[in-house]
């Protein structure tokens, strides 16, 4: 998680699992109604039983909610479960009857509680750009340091190479001159018997 989505994350995350939680204490009544609400918008949801869907709903929103709080989830999937569950609502509040005004898209008054929820795909449309933006800028980062790093494996290797080089050239000059200590040495033993005879 990049800091940049932390205070996003905190916020939607705490409000949508706080809702998945209260949906656990709805009647068989609430969970009729508002299956039939949400059913506008995800028409599949009309087959369940109102036990079944107020089980799937609150388990949906837990489970987005907590996709958010918890740091280990990559930013990108956070952003696509809260992108979807957003949409899927905002879905129903276009396709329920009274939400909006004659344009479509307005919200009216009973709409304009749903009508807020577009805050949420926001939010999780931030969520997926800046994971592929930090996901991007990392792997520049990474290829400059692989760069660094056999640039000075390539350093560290010419400098070992000269000094191999200067270490060989000293060697042979303290060869030559062991050399000529001992020609030295070997004339002047020469001259001391010529001497002596």
């Amino acid at each position: 998680m990049s800091l940049a989505q932390l205070p996003i994350r905190l916020t939607t995350g705490a409000f949508v699992l706080n809702s998945g939680i209260s949906k656990l204490s709805l009647s068989d009544e609430e969970a009729e109604g508002l299956q039939q609400m949400a059913s506008n918008g995800v028409p599949v949801l009309a087959d369940m039983s109102p036990a079944a869907f107020r089980k799937f709903i609150a388990a949906t929103e837990i489970g987005v909610g907590a996709a958010q709080l918890i740091p280990k989830v990559p930013g990108w999937f956070a952003g696509a479960a809260l992108s979807a569950f957003s949409a899927g609502m905002l879905n129903m509040y276009l396709n329920t009857p009274g939400m909006t005004q004659d344009d479509g898209v307005r919200p009216t008054q009973e709409g304009t509680p749903v009508a807020k929820d577009v805050w949420m795909l926001g939010a999780g449309a931030s969520m997926i750009i800046d994971s592929l933006l930090n996901t991007s800028s990392r792997r520049r980062r990474s290829a400059k340091r692989r760069a660094a790093k056999i640039h000075d494996a390539k350093e560290q290797k010419v400098e070992a190479i000269h000094s191999a080089r200067e270490e060989q050239q000293k060697a042979l000059e303290a060869a030559r001159e062991a050399a000529r200590e001992e020609r030295k040495a070997a004339r002047k033993a020469a001259r001391t018997v010529r001497k002596a005879a």
